[in-house]
């Protein structure tokens, strides 16, 4: 297996989306993002298959009886969020390079299930400091309220937490998409 998986982690208002729409303009032929399966409703404009694999709860929890998930959490208590495994080695068998977006929770459950699946993949985690990850939220969001901003830089601490501990690397994300783009490819080495 020749191919490789790039986890990519990232704050509220890391530039995650910029950052995937700038990887697709490349166009780099072995270039594939993996989709996460769900179980939570479609919301209006999304499709599925798109971003995202929408079945039920009953077929994801007989997926996890089957082994079938590389790694799974039940996001927010509602709904559950995984990774086939059998999508990723099929990957890796056809050395594609894929990225995946992934909370730093569930790579830390990666690392501790499959131990011997690390030499797969690298990750890397988009980090906003406070003051900028204010100001991008009330740039989103206008009349916003603060009581959400302060939330999610109190989850943020967790975040930057975790990273620290199991990515590869971290990114500065304050920095221009240009930029990032240009340190996530050398990381890749693409």
């Amino acid at each position: 297996m020749k191919g490789h998986l790039y986890f990519i982690m990232w704050v509220s208002g890391g530039g995650k989306g910029t950052l995937r729409k700038n990887l697709e303009k490349m166009g780099v032929e072995n270039l594939v993002f993996l989709k996460s399966y769900v179980t939570r409703e479609m919301r209006p404009g999304e499709v599925n298959g798109d971003i995202y694999h929408f079945i039920s709860k009953e077929e994801f929890e007989d997926g996890i009886k089957r082994n079938d998930f590389l790694e799974y959490e039940v996001n927010h208590k509602v709904a559950y969020y995984g990774t086939k495994k059998s999508e990723v080695v099929a990957g890796l068998e056809n050395e594609k390079i894929m990225v995946k977006e992934i909370d730093t929770k569930w790579l830390g459950q990666l690392q501790e299930k499959h131990p011997d699946f690390r030499w797969n993949y690298s990750s890397l985690f988009l980090d906003v400091w406070d003051e900028e990850m204010r100001r991008r939220y009330y740039q989103r969001n206008p009349d916003g309220n603060p009581q959400d901003i302060e939330n999610r830089i109190e989850s943020t601490l967790h975040e930057r937490q975790q990273a620290e501990k199991y990515c590869d690397l971290i990114i500065d994300a304050s920095q221009s998409p240009e930029d990032i783009l240009e340190e996530v490819l050398a990381f890749m080495k693409i």
